[in-house]
């Protein structure tokens, strides 16, 4: 279990009206194996809640986060402000797939994302813009987002995904097309009597290794009260404004 290394409970403030984070960077950050000095990068790091959750976990050599969206940019980092990391954070307003990171000025040992996931021209779009790029490839689709991931990791470096369950054999397929070979997946469930809804995938650069399925994890008990893992991942970032769902289909 994480050892909390704040002295006062995690404090993330949101926007009332634009994208809100969900349960899943609170999973990504549980389920990465990151090691002392590692140097990271969080993609498309919203209100910064990754690179905050990360801070926690463990002490890292450097953490990059990069935010296409303005207003989410600006409430990073008032959050990194508050919680006291701005210093150690290396907070980038820009484009992922433009020019601003590249590997001449570093590579990485593990890059975590959780991207935009609806694929253009299907489900609703959302008339608020801050959600609607989050939600769908508008700015980044998986293609773009892998061929640039791949170009900045370091050999033997990790990926770590979140992604909806219906496009899982499409991420296994590109994944190794870009020389990223899964290693790790992790299925999420509501609860016991519902279907697996998103996963979690970690694939190593330029090493193939045979991929663990570990066990799945039940956000909710029947009763609809958080189950006792999910307990355990919220109490190890001492956070207590738990987030009650997982990202819209």
């Amino acid at each position: 279990m994480t050892t909390s290394i704040f002295s006062s409970p995690l404090v993330i403030k949101q926007s009332n009206d634009g994208y809100r984070h969900s349960i899943e960077p609170f999973l990504l950050a549980y389920f990465a194996n990151l090691l002392p000095g590692y140097r990271i990068l969080d993609i498309g790091t919203g209100c910064g809640i990754i690179p905050l959750l990360t801070s926690i976990k463990i002490k890292l050599d450097e953490i990059v986060a990069i935010e296409i969206q303005k207003p989410l940019y600006d409430l990073a980092v008032i959050n990194m402000s508050i919680n006291g990391i701005l210093e150690k954070v290396n907070l980038c307003h820009a484009d992922f797939t433009g020019p601003t990171l590249n590997p001449e000025d570093g590579l990485f040992d593990t890059i975590i994302s959780n991207p935009p996931y609806r694929k253009l021209n299907t489900g609703r779009m959302n008339p608020n813009q801050e959600k609607a790029i989050a939600r769908h490839e508008i700015s980044m689709d998986l293609n773009s987002l892998l061929n640039k991931t791949s170009s900045l990791l370091k050999h033997g470096g990790t990926f770590i995904m979140t992604y909806p369950i219906l496009r899982l054999n499409e991420v296994q397929k590109k994944l190794y097309s870009k020389k990223l070979f899964p290693s790790r997946l992790l299925y999420i469930y509501g609860s016991r009597d519902t279907d697996a809804r998103i996963f979690l995938i970690e694939a190593i650069k330029n090493r193939k290794v045979k991929c663990v399925i570990e066990q799945p994890l039940f956000i909710y008990n029947e009763s609809g009260s958080y189950s006792k893992e999910m307990k355990k991942i919220y109490a190890s970032f001492n956070y207590c404004n738990w987030t009650h769902y997982i990202e819209e289909e």
